[in-house]
């Protein structure tokens, strides 16, 4: 089973999988964003977004999307139900509903907040602390970190640098030397991935943030980069696009 958003609901695919009793793996994609969902006997068993799993990364993806395509493949699958369908259903509309939410101030988790004071529970991004990395120091999902930044955004207690957690990445392409000794496209920025500095060196080097953002996107969507974290990179790079594209009011 194969088709086109265009055509046929995201919500009505699940629903028809779930009735038939499907069993086998579900590729979506909306835009350049993927994701794989996992079917036991009609119930959602796993899935996410490249190597970025779980109900997490389930939820970040468009329940109801305008555009994409879809292709089921029946194949061995098994595991426990991440939960029963109905809920599960109700629950990533929920969760798109609060993505929506927060993002209307945050472009993404990955983006860096500072605050001046160290005043709980915002104390952990004095010096700076993507939303990512808050809820890994919180220990909280990363739905409940970004609607805390959500907050501390909107009463003034935090304030939005301009980086992102992608900015740590160090990629060494292996055509970068290669590529410096011929011809450079001013567009292609291979040359400068030898590794020796992360993209954020790159960007506050003059390198521009839009250039670095759709180098990643090309390059993951490809599966030419396979940088570990590449699922929520992408997912977030996607959405610091789409908040540039469309700002809020």
């Amino acid at each position: 089973m194969e088709g086109s958003f265009s055509t046929i609901p995201l919500s009505d695919v699940l629903e028809m999988i779930h009735a038939n009793r499907g069993t086998g793996v579900l590729h979506l994609d909306s835009g350049k964003l993927p994701l794989h969902l996992h079917f036991e006997e009609g119930e959602v068993v796993g899935g996410g977004i490249l190597d970025w799993e779980g109900f997490e990364a389930i939820s970040t993806f468009p329940l109801h999307p305008e555009q994409g395509h879809f292709k089921f493949e029946a194949s061995h699958v098994q595991g426990l139900p991440l939960m029963p369908f109905k809920a599960f259903m109700g629950e990533w509309a929920r969760m798109n509903d609060q993505w929506a939410r927060f993002r209307s101030v945050l472009d993404s988790p990955s983006r860096v907040l500072e605050t001046p004071r160290a005043v709980e529970p915002f104390a952990v991004f004095v010096g700076g602390k993507s939303v990512r990395a808050a809820a890994k120091s919180w220990g909280v999902p990363l739905i409940i970190a970004t609607e805390r930044a959500w907050r501390g955004l909107r009463e003034g207690d935090l304030t939005k640098l301009r980086k992102y957690a992608w900015f740590a990445l160090r990629i060494r392409h292996p055509s970068a030397r290669r590529t410096q000794a011929g011809i450079r496209d001013p567009r292609d920025i291979t040359v400068l991935l030898d590794g020796s500095r992360n993209l954020g060196e790159l960007v506050h080097a003059g390198l521009p943030i839009a250039q670095v953002r759709n180098y990643l996107i090309q390059h993951i969507s490809s599966g030419e980069l396979e940088a570990p974290g590449r699922g929520w990179i992408l997912r977030d790079l996607l959405w610091e696009i789409e908040a540039e594209q469309n700002p809020q009011k």
